[in-house]
């Protein structure tokens, strides 16, 4: 095996142990006692190597944040949407999809990302735009298939654009935990159609829970 094979697998285990330590932090004492010097001591590493790769606490906690949502979906979320059908089934998948990310991050790491993002901080505003970006970039595809289908699919405002995962984003910060198959096709059903088909909500809408709905 070549050298720097060896030391980039190196460089991987450390990195891992990094991300382990820094979790164990913000779980057992919070996210305001994660500090580098906290996360080298449990990692058993320098603050330099920390240094090194992040500028500050925060982007270690949002690295953290990207890696496991890529693992927990085995890819990124974009390339993952898929046309199922119809926008209904579409929308609930997406749903599931997001919900996964959620999920595998866990309600502290989310609580501290929220936290940041409140702060007087000139980075939040790119770093929220560029999140905007991405959703509204899946929302188009999703949109896309509808529209290719021959669905009616209503041309629909940028705030539009991110709704599903505002709807999911606030759920799971103010409640702490995932939305049940009711909730979730309740959200698409009442909400999110009409809102991308222009088209009131109907009384003939399958039953929440009905096998295929």
């Amino acid at each position: 095996m070549a050298a720097g094979t060896t030391s980039r697998r190196r460089g991987d285990r450390l990195i891992e142990s990094i991300y382990d330590a820094a979790i164990e932090i913000i779980r057992d004492e919070g996210y305001s006692n994660l500090t580098f010097l906290r996360v080298a001591r449990v990692a058993r590493t320098g603050r330099a190597v920390l240094y090194r790769r992040w500028a500050t606490p925060f982007d270690l906690t949002r690295e953290i944040m990207e890696h496991t949502s890529a693992q927990a979906l085995g890819g990124d979320l974009i390339d993952l949407v898929a046309d199922t059908g119809s926008l209904r089934t579409d929308l609930l998948h997406l749903m599931d999809l997001y919900q996964t990310i959620f999920t595998s991050t866990g309600p502290e790491i989310m609580n501290a990302m929220l936290f940041e993002m409140s702060q007087n901080n000139a980075r939040i505003p790119v770093i929220k735009g560029d999140i905007a970006f991405r959703n509204a970039a899946i929302m188009e595809k999703i949109l896309g298939y509808a529209a290719a289908r021959g669905e009616s699919v209503t041309p629909v405002t940028d705030i539009a654009m991110t709704l599903p995962f505002d709807l999911m984003r606030a759920n799971f910060l103010w409640n702490q935990r995932p939305l049940d198959e009711d909730l979730r096709q309740r959200l698409v059903d009442e909400i999110l159609l009409p809102v991308y088909t222009a088209r009131p909500v109907s009384e003939d809408q399958p039953p929440h829970g009905a096998p295929g709905a």
